[in-house]
């Protein structure tokens, strides 16, 4: 048994007495603001794909649920799992910034200071669309991952990047419809134009937005339907996950 093997072995050992998969690892992440991220992980394909709850279990004992995987926009390559977490962010009732006796007004209508705990409370749209009290994070998300990654010195070099994804984005041209995370949700998009660090595109009501790079995550159809489209598909999942045979069978697939 190699090295490589023989420390694969032992952390899927070691995974059954945590309840973690022990082949799961963060292959790269990026962060797309204050407390979002797109975060790869891989895993070892001879051992199967992850399921829901293996990625929640991960997340859960990695970060201590410090950050939450967004499950609605998982997506399980053959190799590894792209998916946008997020800062598990308390919230409270809107109601409460009117009660003189819990909050000051730090800005009226959008800050509020708990008057016990001196934590400070932000005005947010919920996830109904409803405006609730969200508490204000002292961290950044990706000085949460960074330091976990070290504190697990996971210093290993991966196929699997996005550097490589981002390398893999030079193929998308205008037709392209790809998924991106935008405004708080996932859509789909179709790209009008590509530009320095973004694309322009049109959602799904026909609303033109600008994305910037990094907010794609996926391409959902290449803009050329005819002869070419297999060859540019696995130009792209080949420069985007790291593997020519991954690539063939993920254009099998489509």
């Amino acid at each position: 048994m190699g090295m490589n093997q023989e420390r694969l072995y032992n952390r899927i050992m070691a995974s059954y007495a945590t309840g973690v998969r022990g082949d799961l690892d963060i292959a790269d992440f990026q962060k797309l603001d204050a407390t979002t991220a797109h975060v790869l992980l891989e895993f070892e394909p001879k051992i199967g794909k992850p399921n829901s709850d293996d990625i929640e279990r991960y997340f859960g004992k990695m970060f201590e649920s410090k950050i939450a995987p967004i499950m609605s926009t998982a997506s399980i390559k053959p190799n590894c799992v792209s998916i946008i977490a997020q800062l598990n962010i308390p919230t409270r009732p809107l109601e409460d910034s009117i009660d003189k006796g819990k909050m000051t007004a730090v800005v009226a209508g959008l800050m509020y200071l708990d008057n016990q705990l001196k934590d400070v409370w932000q005005v947010k749209e919920g996830a109904d669309g409803k405006k609730v009290l969200a508490k204000e994070s002292k961290e950044n998300i990706d000085q949460i991952i960074a330091a976990r990654r070290n504190r697990m010195f996971i210093t290993k070099s991966s196929s699997i990047s996005l550097a490589s994804l981002a390398t893999a984005k030079t193929c998308l041209t205008a037709g392209c419809v790809v998924k991106a995370w935008h405004q708080g949700k996932m859509g789909e998009f179709e790209i009008l134009a590509t530009g320095t660090g973004g694309f322009k595109a049109k959602d799904s009501e026909g609303k033109e937005v600008m994305l910037a790079s990094e907010t794609v995550v996926d391409l959902q159809k290449m803009a050329d339907a005819g002869p070419n489209e297999d060859a540019k598909l696995m130009k792209y999942y080949s420069e985007a996950y790291g593997d020519k045979k991954f690539a063939k069978d993920l254009v099998k697939a489509k």
